[in-house]
């Protein structure tokens, strides 16, 4: 009989970290169920990709440890009443607090990854639930027992999706935005609408704008906001193109100003420098600055902010060349999931 598989997705970067996982794992005879968070992107993701999903709710709009805990209540009934009806042997998903609830509630293992250490209320929550969870090397919190409910991989997160193995960049997005490699700066500016972003200051609007402006002088500027703004300022500078291609527009960048820390890791694995300008800390973004202080910045001081991105524009670095070298030290983690999988399913049978 397949093995049937209930993956939780929250947050857009989830589908690809599982992509590739589940279209090997289907060729395994493998059967999966996925659900998701109404997002227009995650949405328009699962169904580029030809994932079935069922769609549950969104994430609400007020901050506020009480309106995450009722989000989560909603996340969690999702995920028993698509168990009632799908009846899975295994879960699995990213840091899903839902995802490792109802596996408890149905007795059936729970596999999650993770990789955000100041994700803590949750760690609180789902790490006496599911059964292990997958943590890179760079992780810098201690969530259980080393090789019994903790298992470390020696990847970065990004390399579910961004490993040579399944991804190589195309140029057609270039083309159509009317641009050439180098020639243009990737700004992301985030919502900060998450739990975790509760007691975060980040720039004011004002140096945001400020700093849209200045590398406008050099570069063309392409911003991707999380959340629509109402400001005009930003229509002439705003990224219109389907999701599916921003990985390719990212790998040719001349380098990258971000407030999230998914998209500075996704440019540090395709060889892109970064600044990344989030007070929130991560053991990725460390890290990366730590090991590569040449090509990966955090700053969230306005002058230091403005004095790397001159640094950054007299970075000549050769992108292929970086790329290549962080995989010689590293491994494929969507192989090291396959397995992993594999031999907990058989184990467990």
């Amino acid at each position: 009989m397949a093995m049937k598989i209930l993956i939780d997705i929250n947050h857009p970067a989830h589908v690809h970290y599982f992509r590739n996982f589940i279209k090997l794992m289907e060729a395994k005879g493998y059967v999966f169920h996925v659900i998701n968070r109404d997002s227009s992107m995650i949405n328009e993701l699962l169904d580029y990709y030809g994932i079935e999903h069922v769609v549950r709710n969104k994430r609400p709009k007020r901050k506020g440890t009480i309106a995450s805990l009722l989000n989560l209540a909603q996340m969690t009934w999702w995920c028993i009443r698509e168990s009632m009806f799908f009846r899975p042997d295994i879960y699995l998903g990213f840091a899903s607090s839902a995802c490792a609830i109802t596996s408890k509630l149905f007795r059936k293992p729970c596999i999650l990854v993770d990789d955000t250490e100041h994700n803590s209320m949750n760690h609180k929550i789902y790490v006496p639930c599911c059964s292990c969870v997958l943590t890179p090397f760079y992780f810098n919190k201690q969530l259980g027992v080393e090789g019994e409910k903790q298992f470390r991989f020696n990847a970065f997160i990004e390399q579910f999706y961004l490993h040579s193995t399944y991804y190589h960049s195309e140029t057609q997005v270039l083309e159509e935005l009317g641009v050439r490699p180098g020639e243009y700066v990737i700004v992301r500016y985030i919502a900060y609408d998450a739990h975790h972003d509760l007691r975060v200051h980040p720039l004011s609007n004002e140096a945001k704008k400020r700093i849209i402006q200045e590398l406008a002088a050099n570069y063309r500027v392409f911003v991707s906001l999380e959340s629509r703004a109402m400001d005009s300022f930003y229509d002439p500078y705003l990224l219109h193109i389907s999701p599916e291609k921003m990985h390719d527009l990212e790998a040719h960048a001349k380098f990258m100003v971000t407030e999230g820390a998914t998209m500075a890791s996704e440019a540090f694995v395709l060889g892109v420098p970064y600044l990344y300008l989030n007070p929130l800390r991560c053991g990725y973004i460390d890290y990366q600055c730590r090991m590569y202080p040449q090509r990966s910045f955090h700053a969230t001081e306005e002058d230091e902010v403005f004095d790397i991105i001159k640094r950054l524009g007299n970075n000549n670095c050769e992108r292929g060349i970086f790329r290549s070298g962080i995989e010689k030290v590293t491994i494929n983690p969507t192989e090291y999931l396959v397995q992993f999988v594999e031999k907990y399913t058989k184990k467990n049978r």
